[in-house]
């Protein structure tokens, strides 16, 4: 009988670790030290990445990142990266045509700033 699904969070990660490579680190060490406005995929492929690999190899835990979202679509983002506990999977597709499948946990707060209307004054 096949496994029951698992979500992808904090509490479940032992669970991915059988699947796919994940942190190697402990996150609860890891402290923000990078505020990124607008955490979308590009900025989750390259940056994030990045910060999770220096991190694999127990360096740069003052360098967690903060994630920033001004823009309304950016609400969702707070949501899932929340219920996920700042965790994502990222696949890359190698040269050779492999593909490489690791959670990235360098992302440790999310953080939604509703934006500020300016009034205009009608003369």
């Amino acid at each position: 009988m096949p496994a029951k699904p698992q979500p992808l969070n904090a509490r479940t990660l032992k669970h991915w670790s059988d699947h796919v490579a994940v942190p190697a680190y402990d996150r609860s060490l890891v402290t923000p030290g990078v505020v990124h406005v607008g955490v979308g995929g590009f900025h989750r492929a390259h940056q994030a990445m990045y910060h999770d690999r220096l991190m694999n190899q127990g360096a740069a835990y003052d360098w967690g990142i903060c994630g920033v979202g001004i823009m309304p679509a950016d609400q969702r983002m707070k949501q899932v990266l929340d219920a996920q506990d700042g965790l994502y999977t990222l696949i890359l597709k190698h040269g050779d045509g492999t593909w490489e499948p690791r959670i990235i946990g360098s992302i440790v707060q999310y953080l939604f700033a509703r934006t500020i209307r300016r009034r205009s004054s009608r003369r």
